[in-house]
């Protein structure tokens, strides 16, 4: 059954001490939720999540980072509809083949991901409005970045639910065909191994085909990117520099004016690569067909080698050390945008 969905009206209520915070993205990870976040959980659950998928459709910085995670709901009276898996494949793992085979004994749930896994964190309520403010917006109502909703959990291997908050894409954010960058998907694939998250799902989130920007054209694509988005870029990593070394209850939140140029900007941005940029230098979102079939097949040989899954982490870390050091200070700005 589709878990129960509550939007929030507000932030929870002052007298509650806790809530249960639902990670499934970057904050899985020790290393963003501690220690970028600086919030440290009071207890930690693995928990699968009924009627949600894991879906790659907010849209980041073209070239650089052209996607962050969040989730979709399941449409159960649309599973049988070959368009509506075709929608589905585009948000949460385009890069892969869709297996729509309607004689095959599986179908047509073989077609879509696996349900949806991650962490459920137990912080407090100030910690929360923490993580609201580091996912888009600065935690200032701006029309893109994530909504506030409830979903329930069940507790891996065991009957207890948990209700937990987590946040979702909001419409203007939502971009189809995007790949996340390999940096993003080390950061899912090490927190599902840092929790041990159920092994089946960690073999899926090691197949995700990431972005790579590859050929002259879109290199130029990145560059140009680079240069245009460097004010804003340099700003974002101004508000992380801020912040760096603050513990939870001390960090600084910026402004509303400056969440709403941000906000602007990353529209304009994303309207300039889509209808211009995009046509000129190759998509910033997503690689070339053939590419994305040269990763999915390194991605599986490698998996089906004697590599354990620690193996396979290390060997990705290695391609993503050989990324030139002009990109090292735009990717740490991009962090903070939607993570």
């Amino acid at each position: 059954m589709p878990a129960a969905v509550e939007p929030l009206a507000s932030l929870p209520d002052a007298d509650t001490p806790t809530i249960w915070y639902l990670a499934y993205g970057s904050n899985m990870n020790p290393k963003v939720f501690t220690g970028r976040r600086k919030i440290q959980p009071i207890e930690s659950k693995n928990v699968i999540v009924p009627g949600y998928w894991l879906s790659f459709d907010i849209g980041g910085i073209p070239y650089i980072e052209p996607c962050f995670a969040s989730i979709l709901k399941i449409n159960h009276a649309r599973l049988h509809d070959y368009n509506y898996a075709l929608e589905v494949h585009d948000k949460t793992r385009f890069g892969q083949d869709l297996n729509w085979d309607e004689t095959h004994p599986e179908h047509p749930m073989r077609s879509y991901p696996p349900i949806l896994q991650g962490v459920a964190h137990k912080i407090t309520l100030r910690e929360w409005q923490l993580v609201i403010r580091s996912e888009g917006g600065w935690g200032h109502d701006v029309p893109t970045g994530y909504n506030q909703i409830k979903v329930n959990c069940t507790v891996t291997g065991t009957k207890e639910t948990i209700s937990a908050h987590v946040l979702e894409a909001r419409p203007l954010s939502v971009k189809s065909q995007c790949q996340p960058s390999l940096r993003y998907k080390n950061l899912l694939t090490e927190g599902a191994a840092h929790h041990n998250i159920d092994l089946a799902y960690q073999q899926y989130l090691a197949r995700i085909v990431p972005y790579e920007c590859v050929g002259l054209a879109p290199k130029a694509g990145r560059a140009l990117t680079i240069v245009f988005s460097s004010p804003m870029l340099f700003f974002f990593f101004l508000v992380v520099a801020r912040n760096m070394g603050r513990p939870a209850d001390r960090q600084i939140a910026p402004p509303f004016w400056a969440a709403w140029c941000a906000d602007k900007f990353s529209r304009f941005s994303g309207a300039i690569h889509d209808y211009l940029t995009s046509q000129i230098f190759g998509s910033g979102r997503h690689s070339s067909p053939a590419h994305r079939l040269l990763v999915r097949q390194r991605i599986e040989q490698e998996l089906k080698t004697d590599k354990t899954l620690e193996q396979h982490q290390k060997c990705m870390e290695a391609e993503v050390e050989r990324e030139g050091a002009a990109l090292k200070m735009a990717e740490k700005a991009a962090e903070t945008v939607a993570e």
